[in-house]
C-alpha cells in the first residue's frame, strides 16, 4: 500500500478444505446493498469537515524515510513504515516529534529480514509481518520485540481482532488442507479455521502481481475488508461476522472481472483509453463512513464518502490541474471516529496547484523535504 497522496500522481503518470469440522463459508454473490456511481451526491468538503489543522513530522536522521506504505493513527501516536528501506516501524508522537524505530535488520533470531505490512492492538502492541521469514512479529507498545509467530501459508495482510486472526491470503503458496483459492481467512487463536470467505477466479494466476491480497483495518468496532481494485467492500462486526457488504455500481464502466484479477489487463485498458472505473485504494472507515479514492482506465480521480447509516454515496472529481490537497478529502489514515487524516509529502506539494494557501511553517517545512499530516477534524454528525 503506498502513500495515498502520492499514489494519487504515481497512478496518473505511470501507474474448500478445512482442519476444522464445521467452517462458516459466506456466499460470494449475496449484498446487503449495491450504490449507483451515477447516482452519487456532491462531496463538498464543508459538509463532512468542521476544522483542519497541520502536523509536521520531524526530519530528524533517525526519523527520515524514502516512502510512506502504510499510516497508522492510535494511541495518541502516529505509526508509519516504507517498505524499499529498513526504516522498521517509525512512531511520532501526537504533535509530530520523532519517538522510536521499531523493528532490527539483519540475520539474527530478534530481527526482520523485511516488513510487508504491520499493525497496531488495542493494547499498543506493534505487530510486523515479515513475509520472508513467513512471521507475524510482535513488539510492545515501548518498542520490545516479545515473540514471533510462524504463518505456515502466504498472506498479505493479517489484523487480529478480539480472540480470532484475520488473514488476507495470497491467490498461491496456500495450505491446501485448510483453503481452497480463498481470499479471506478468519482463524481461531490455536490456527484452526473459523470461517473462509470470497474464491479467487480459477484463472487468477497473476491475481498477486502488482495487487495486494487485500487489507485490513479496523475503525468503530469494526473490521473492514476490501482488495482494490474490487468494487465491493466488506464490513465485519465486533463477533468477527460479516455485517455488511457494500457494492458501488459503475455500469457499464466497472471493470472486467479479467482486470480484477489481472494488472497487465488493466495497463491494456489504460493504452486503448476505454473507461472503466474501479476502487484505486483500500477503503477506511471513520464515523460509520467508509471512504477512499475511486479511479479509471483514462486516468481520472475521484474522492469517495459511503454513509452506512443513509446508504449515501458522496463522490468529487479531482481536477490535477487545480489540486489543493486541503480542499479534498484523500483518507491515509483515520483517528478513531473524529478525524481523517490526510499525508502530504514534498512530492505532491511539488504538484500542488495552490502552494501559497498553506500556512507559511507548513509551507517551509514542505519545502525543506518534510512530510506534514492534515488532520480533517469531522463535523458531528448522527451515526
Amino acid at each position: 500500500m503506498r502513500n495515498f497522496s502520492t499514489y494519487i500522481f504515481s497512478i496518473l503518470f505511470f501507474s474448500a478444505l478445512s482442519s476444522c469440522s464445521e467452517v462458516n463459508e459466506e456466499i460470494e454473490s449475496s449484498h446487503d446493498f449495491v450504490i449507483p456511481f451515477d447516482l452519487a451526491k456532491p462531496l463538498v468538503l464543508e459538509d463532512f469537515v468542521s476544522a483542519q489543522s497541520y502536523v509536521l513530522l520531524s526530519t530528524e536522521t533517525e526519523a527520515l524515510y524514502s516512502q510512506a506504505d502504510k499510516l497508522i493513527a492510535a494511541h495518541g501516536k502516529f505509526y508509519l513504515f516504507d517498505h524499499l528501506g529498513n526504516s522498521g516501524v517509525l512512531v511520532f508522537d501526537g504533535a509530530g516529534n520523532f519517538l522510536q524505530k521499531i523493528g532490527e535488520f539483519g540475520e539474527g533470531p530478534t530481527q526482520l529480514r523485511g516488513i510487508t505490512d504491520f499493525q497496531v492492538s488495542e493494547n499498543g502492541e506493534i505487530q510486523v509481518l515479515d513475509k520472508q521469514l513467513g512471521s507475524i512479529i510482535t513488539y510492545s507498545a515501548e518498542g520490545v520485540w516479545k515473540e514471533k509467530m510462524e504463518i505456515p501459508f502466504n498472506i498479505g495482510d493479517f489484523l487480529q481482532w478480539k480472540n480470532k486472526w484475520f488473514f488476507a491470503l495470497d491467490r498461491f503458496s496456500q495450505n491446501e488442507e485448510q483453503f481452497s483459492d480463498h481470499k479471506l481467512a478468519v482463524l481461531e487463536a490455536n490456527m484452526e479455521t473459523d470461517s473462509l470467505y470470497f474464491h479467487y477466479a480459477t484463472d487468477s494466476e497473476n491475481a498477486n502481481i502488482y495487487y495486494h491480497a487485500g487489507l485490513l483495518s479496523t475503525a468503530d468496532h469494526q473490521l473492514i475488508y476490501h482488495r482494490p481494485p474490487d468494487d465491493t467492500i466488506r464490513v465485519f462486526d465486533r463477533k468477527g461476522t460479516l455485517s455488511n457488504t457494500v457494492v458501488i455500481d459503475f455500469a457499464e464502466n466497472t471493470l472486467p472481472l479479467a482486470a480484477v484479477n489481472d494488472f497487465l489487463k488493466m495497463q491494456e485498458y489504460k493504452q486503448q483509453e476505454v473507461d472503466f472505473r474501479y476502487l484505486q485504494t483500500p477503503a477506511l472507515m471513520v464515523s460509520n463512513k467508509l471512504l477512499g479514492l475511486i479511479s479509471s482506465s483514462k486516468n481520472q480521480i475521484w474522492t469517495y464518502i459511503i454513509d452506512l447509516n443513509s446508504r449515501s454515496l458522496y463522490t468529487q472529481k479531482i481536477n490535477l490541474s487545480q489540486l489543493h490537497v486541503k480542499d479534498v478529502i484523500i483518507p491515509s489514515a483515520t483517528m478513531g471516529d473524529t478525524a481523517i487524516v490526510s499525508m502530504i509529502d514534498p512530492m505532491t506539494f511539488s504538484q500542488d496547484a495552490f502552494p501559497g494557501k498553506y500556512p507559511a511553517h507548513v509551507a517551509a517545512h514542505l519545502e525543506n523535504e518534510g512530510t506534514v499530516l492534515l488532520i480533517n477534524q469531522l463535523k458531528n454528525q448522527n451515526k
